[in-house]
């Protein structure tokens, strides 16, 4: 049995243990050390992009919608099928999130799907690379860039993958990375904004770091006045967890490699007996944050769950992505009711109230159903021993 991810080096292990041990456990100066040492990764395999941690993905996704003056009376056009951190900080600002259909032929959103949500109220297009694979974002930054619309990429699962031999997160307003939990790159918590934009980079380091930071590090000196105060949030990330995953970090490389790798095994063993999920031409997932597969097209949604059960009873931990249509968590609230007051209840009750049928919303909630996830967090060994383990036991299932 594979050791699940995140793993980490023995010398990183030690690391953390003498920072630890030093105390160097918070960072408020933001001016050298882990922290820092994190974000110049970042920033240079994003081609000298502006890049500044927070302590998760989501208050990264905060920071990049506040600081680009997203609030009450703005719609954002969201993904329906994505994780509800992309959507649910919008809530804490006062903006609508629209959510918008998946491509037929692909998971994310697309130029069209996102054409039939635009309003006069729309001011900005927030997209997710979902299980790793990169959207059509060219013709979606024309898009933003016709209607004078604000673009934010959501790089949460893909922290590998690339679109014509460059990362994603490259073509928006802002991006975000998630480097929590299991994904690639991860410090058990931790998040990070990029942005080309000198006053979005002043804006987030307000949002989330204020004092000394600010002072050293706000591009407009006139806004350091504000640098005492900065826009209400301590949204740091801990100088333990940019040392976990500047581990990971420097060696993106090596690890998309095995991912690809163990991918490739498991195609191998599918065979015809499922649909890949991918994207294809020069958009190329290097990251799989979820290995997932379809149904055949002549087989019913249901057959899914039978398929999963199958799997299980085989030994291969198998299921339904964990990451699922917006609207049908939105529905599940409304129906569930709350009767507490204040703003933000309210706010969720309103957009509980609103969320769209699945009927509405059909690509991406059929695409759902129809979808099996393979155990990612298990196919990271260079060996791919396992990932030959569990693809022998699915030959048997889906061939028998």
């Amino acid at each position: 049995m594979s050791i699940s991810w995140p793993v980490y080096s023995a010398a990183v292990q030690r690391r953390v243990a003498q920072a630890v041990a030093r105390g160097e456990v918070y960072d408020y100066a933001g001016t050298s050390g882990a922290v820092v040492d994190l974000e110049r990764l970042f920033n240079a395999h994003h081609g000298g992009r502006h890049c500044l941690s927070f302590n998760s993905g989501t208050s990264a996704l905060y920071a990049a919608y506040g600081a680009l003056g997203l609030g009450p009376g703005d719609e954002v056009v969201v993904p329906n099928f994505t994780f509800l951190a992309t959507v649910s900080p919008l809530l804490w600002l006062g903006a609508t999130p629209v959510l918008c259909d998946s491509d037929v032929a692909e998971p994310g959103v697309c130029v069209e799907t996102i054409s039939r949500c635009l309003t006069e109220r729309t001011r900005a297009i927030s997209v997710t690379h979902l299980f790793g694979n990169p959207v059509a974002i060219g013709s979606i930054a024309q898009l933003a860039r016709q209607h004078n619309l604000k673009l934010i990429e959501d790089c949460s699962h893909a922290h590998a993958s690339t679109i014509g031999g460059d990362p994603v997160g490259l073509s928006g307003d802002a991006a975000i990375y998630s480097v929590g939990s299991t994904k690639m790159v991860s410090g058990g918590h931790g998040g990070l904004l990029l942005t080309p934009h000198d006053d979005v980079w002043d804006a987030a380091l307000l949002i989330g770091h204020f004092k000394p930071r600010p002072r050293a590090d706000l591009v407009d000196p006139q806004l350091r006045r504000h640098a005492e105060f900065g826009l209400g949030g301590n949204l740091r990330m801990s100088p333990l967890a940019a040392l976990l995953a500047i581990d990971h970090m420097s060696r993106l490389t090596e690890l998309s490699a095995a991912k690809i790798a163990n991918v490739a095994v498991l195609d191998e063993a599918v065979g015809t007996g499922l649909v890949p999920v991918r994207t294809t031409d020069h958009r190329v997932n290097g990251t799989f944050f979820d290995i997932v597969y379809s149904l055949p097209p002549n087989e019913p949604p249901a057959e899914r769950d039978k398929l999963v059960t199958r799997l299980v009873a085989a030994g291969v931990p198998a299921r339904a992505p964990s990451t699922r249509p917006i609207n049908r968590v939105l529905r599940s609230i409304g129906q569930a009711g709350n009767a507490r007051s204040g703003p933000l209840w309210e706010g969720l009750r309103q957009l509980a109230a609103a969320a769209p049928s699945d009927a509405e919303l059909p690509a991406s909630t059929t695409a759902h159903d129809r979808m099996v996830s393979f155990p990612s967090t298990l196919f990271h060994d260079a060996s791919c021993s396992y990932a030959h383990e569990i693809a022998e036991a699915t030959r048997k299932v889906l061939h028998q």
